[in-house]
């Protein structure tokens, strides 16, 4: 950008995920490890505007699991994982009306995942996002502990939903006229 408003931010994003890396991390330094935030935004992949892509993206790290956060009474809180962050990519595919039932996961994810520990949700050829836990490098180029799942969809990927065929009737529409009976001109 020509006119950045902060110096860390002269370049346009091309992934929603270290925004929401650096907030983990600054939450982490005040003291609180267990998160789970997320975020819908616009990724630029070029500079043309057909680059431009509109994304969702999610984390957790620590015990910020699916049930809800914080240490089990028993002492053995379970870290978030894979699962948790292919769980919330499957729920946010499946609430914007996507295809969550006939998706394919693929082992493919970006170098950022953890080899091994991510995956590519697909659609036959088009990739509709990835989900995984981040690599280690990244996290300690982070200065980040534990895991970190993270998931990112490109909504602009997924299909639009097919309209049901319905036997109601559509919402009355009256005019604010009144109705003409006949019509006299002299």
């Amino acid at each position: 950008l020509a006119n950045p408003i902060a110096a860390d931010l002269s370049d346009m994003r091309p992934s929603l995920l270290p925004g929401l890396a650096m907030a983990a991390r600054r939450n982490g330094d005040r003291g609180i490890g267990d998160v789970a935030l997320f975020e819908v935004g616009q990724i630029f992949k070029g500079a043309h505007p057909a680059d431009q892509k509109t994304a969702a993206a999610g984390l957790r790290r620590g015990t910020a699991g699916l049930m809800g956060a914080g240490r089990a009474w028993t002492g053995a809180a379970k870290a978030v994982d894979v699962f948790d962050a292919k769980a919330d990519a499957l729920a946010a595919l499946d609430a914007m009306g996507g295809p969550a039932d006939r998706v394919q996961i693929t082992a493919d994810a970006p170098y950022w995942y953890h080899p091994g520990r991510s995956g590519t949700l697909r659609l036959g050829p088009v990739v509709l996002g990835h989900f995984g836990e981040l690599h280690p490098e990244i996290l300690e180029l982070l200065d980040m502990d534990g895991p970190v799942a993270v998931f990112e969809l490109i909504l602009d990927a997924v299909p639009a939903q097919k309209a049901k065929a319905t036997k109601s009737k559509p919402p009355l529409e009256l005019s604010g006229l009144m109705p003409v009976k006949r019509d006299f001109a002299f």
